[in-house]
């Protein structure tokens, strides 16, 4: 939608990124700070960006290491600032380990970037003067250099004044095309077409081998191997006289990727965001629903896949083809209703204030849906809980779930808490929707305290399907009993459908469930 980023600051934030992703922490305590760490960064890889704040903010909480709980806040204010446009939330958290955590390394970082993101924001002298503190402080600090181009940057800039105009952003997109992760980490790839298949060079564009199919890929040292013939590359583009191309046995649309490294071979699939869309909506909301849900849901999914790719600029990919981004089946999932879907809503996002949303969607709310604070920290306007009469008493919408306090003391210890032998769970909190906001863990080494979402993806997601649950104990364990499917922030997929076949039409659909945004056309310039 558009460059919200200046390049420099993107490339600093970017770099703090890729230094936080690939971090180790050493220091562990009752809590495991490096399955935190670790879980964060997979979410971020993922573009789960809010569930990654869920994290940080858990590490932060629980983790019995000083300079620990200070890097959990100093990556939760990055992750505002970088991928959810969030300022005034990283300001926030930027504050807070300045203030808690003052002889923690973050410290130092939390200071400068607090100045980085004034600057963006327009707010030249008070990023001047965070600067200026970071310059005094740090005189020997690793990014003095950058502290000094910052400073002299503000001050020739002069300070705008704030207003409640929203910016105006180009609504056109340069480049549409997903790349989307189909295989990672294999030994062979096979692939084939209907017609004849050419594969060159990503970087040289020459041509390695023009033919009918199957091409088996391997390879040897750093390079690919391409039936059976070494190549002098380690990237290499595969694409199709005909419609698709096959990769093992999922039909893809567009052109692959095919990349190698000390893991083995990666493929990519590169493919226009309305062709992408065909293998997803039929994957996420059944083919068969009414017309304007998949209208909704293809809007949604196009708004998600865009965002993301937005912010992952410097991976070689964008989403995944499962449901760490959307599920994407490819040529052969596709319909004629999913794509008439796709087709009459082509180009169309969600916006808030210019800006693309993360267009969270679930199954089914139970009945209302629920604020993104209350699931992962993260405070975003546009995802709001709301009251959801169209995702009441739909079929199967109620559950219940039995979990015994040994196989609960099992689950959660797998994810590096540090729980004893369980004797109890009570519900701490109760939501505006009626969701559990915390549970607590009475064990014999004390009590744990989780958000209930937390504790739902530990304990199982598919089988505690919701945080909108009642506790019942049991001698042996707790008999969970619930409404709804899925974490309850965004579109209710149910409730979608239930709109639609009462008369509402997709931009109704979607202004109920995301609140105050409006649905554009992006410009084909």
């Amino acid at each position: 939608m558009t460059l919200l980023r200046k390049p420099a600051l993107n490339l600093f934030l970017g770099l703090l990124c890729l230094f936080f992703l690939c971090m180790e922490k050493a220091a562990v305590g009752a809590y495991n700070d490096a399955q935190g760490f670790k879980t964060a960064a997979e979410f971020l890889n993922r573009g789960m960006y809010l569930e990654a704040v869920g994290t940080y903010q858990e590490i932060a909480v629980y983790s019995d290491n000083f300079n620990n709980r200070a890097q959990a806040l100093l990556f939760m204010g990055t992750t505002y600032s970088l991928y959810l446009d969030q300022y005034d939330a990283a300001l926030k958290e930027f504050e807070n380990v300045m203030k808690v955590y003052p002889g923690s390394p973050a410290a130092e970082d939390a200071l400068l970037n607090s100045g980085m993101v004034l600057y963006e924001k327009g707010e030249f002298k008070k990023a001047y003067e965070f600067f200026k503190q970071y310059m005094a402080k740090y005189p020997n600090g690793m990014r003095i250099q950058s502290a000094e181009v910052w400073a002299d940057s503000s001050k020739s800039q002069t300070d705008t004044v704030k207003t409640e105009t929203p910016p105006v952003y180009k609504t056109h997109i340069a480049d549409t095309t997903i790349r989307v992760l189909i295989k990672e980490r294999a030994e062979k790839i096979t692939v084939n077409s209907e017609k004849n298949i050419t594969v060159s060079g990503s970087f040289s564009g020459k041509r390695v081998y023009y033919g009918s199919g199957p091409v088996t890929f391997t390879k040897k040292e750093n390079c690919i191997v391409v039936n059976g013939r070494k190549s002098n590359s380690e990237l290499c583009r595969v694409e199709s006289d005909g419609t698709t191309v096959t990769l093992d046995s999922r039909r893809c649309r567009g052109f692959f990727t095919i990349s190698t490294d000390s893991e083995g071979l990666c493929a990519i699939n590169h493919i226009p965001v309305e062709e992408y869309l065909y293998g997803v909506v039929p994957k996420e909301m059944p083919y068969n629903w009414a017309k304007e849900a998949l209208m909704a849901q293809a809007v949604a999914a196009r708004t998600y896949a865009l965002y993301i790719k937005d912010k992952s600029a410097d991976k070689h990919y964008d989403v995944e083809a499962t449901t760490a981004s959307q599920v994407y089946g490819g040529y052969d999932v596709e319909t004629p209703e999913s794509n008439l879907a796709v087709d009459e809503t082509r180009g169309q996002v969600i916006t808030y204030d210019g800006r693309l949303i993360v267009a969270y969607f679930h199954s089914n709310s139970g009945g209302h849906t629920e604020d993104s604070k209350n699931v992962w920290t993260a405070d975003l306007p546009y995802l709001k809980g709301i009251s959801d009469s169209f995702s009441a008493n739909i079929p199967n919408g109620e559950w219940s779930f039995f979990v015994s306090y040994n196989d609960m003391q099992n689950r959660l210890n797998k994810y590096g808490l540090n729980i004893g032998k369980i004797k109890k769970l009570n519900p701490a909190g109760e939501s505006r929707s009626g969701r559990t906001l915390k549970v607590i863990v009475v064990s014999d080494k004390g009590t744990s305290e989780l958000t209930s979402n937390n504790f739902r993806i530990k304990i199982g997601a598919t089988s505690l399907k919701s945080a909108l649950f009642q506790i019942k104990p049991d001698a042996h364990g707790v008999r969970l009993k619930g409404k709804g499917y899925g974490h309850g922030v965004g579109m209710s997929q149910w409730g979608a459908n239930m709109m639609a076949q009462k008369g509402f039409d997709y931009q109704d659909i979607l202004r109920h469930y995301y609140q105050s945004v409006k649905i554009v056309a992006l410009s084909s310039q």
